[in-house]
């Protein structure tokens, strides 16, 4: 029996590390507030069988230390929610553009939020059709937190990395905010912000 657990151990050079700058503003707070967390998806288990089947990986969130305050446990949830690492999808367009992590160049694709939603989203492909969140600027519709902002840092990735199984969370998260926007009847158009 294969522990699930073994597959979080996993992702170290053969899967994909990618390191996230994230700045939240609180409603009624007096300012921004960064922290830094790391992404971490593991390459699939190899088993005994002959015929290996396609599989994915599993991922992880975790707070990196020594670089601002670490994000609280639930703001990770939150965040974890707003990831994506995955292949290209319908929601996903690429653009005549890119960006450089580290040495490598990699093409930028933008999701199309929800009119209702508020959101600049930008994947970044670093690898061939394998996407990951980029740059996420959002207001968020309902809670305590009135923005946020995700920036990727750094992406390291091994030979062996694959989508992660729930790779696409990010778009679920979308559907939520523009169902929690359409029923709060609020006439005010979001506020949203420009790519820096």
């Amino acid at each position: 029996m294969i522990c699930p657990g073994l597959a979080l151990l996993a992702g170290g050079p053969d899967g994909a590390q990618l390191d996230y700058r994230l700045r939240v503003r609180l409603r009624g707070g007096p300012a921004a507030q960064d922290s830094h967390f790391r992404m971490t998806a593991a390459p699939p288990l190899v088993t005994g069988n002959r015929v290996q089947q396609p599989r994915m990986g599993s991922w992880r969130i975790e707070p990196l230390g020594g670089r601002g305050a670490a994000p609280s446990a639930a703001l990770l949830a939150k965040a974890l929610g707003l990831c994506y690492f995955s292949g290209p999808t319908p929601e996903a367009v690429p653009l005549a553009t890119g960006i450089k992590l580290g040495k490598r160049w990699c093409r930028l694709w933008q999701v199309q939020a929800p009119p209702e939603v508020g959101a600049y989203i930008y994947l970044a492909e670093v690898a061939p059709g394998l996407l990951t969140l980029a740059y996420l600027s959002a207001t968020l519709p309902e809670g305590e937190i009135r923005s946020l902002e995700i920036h990727l840092d750094r992406a390291a990735l091994g030979p062996r990395a694959v989508p992660a199984e729930e790779g696409t969370a990010l778009l679920n998260t979308l559907r939520h905010w523009s169902e929690g926007a359409g029923t709060a009847g609020d006439p005010e158009a979001p506020e949203t912000e420009a790519v820096p």
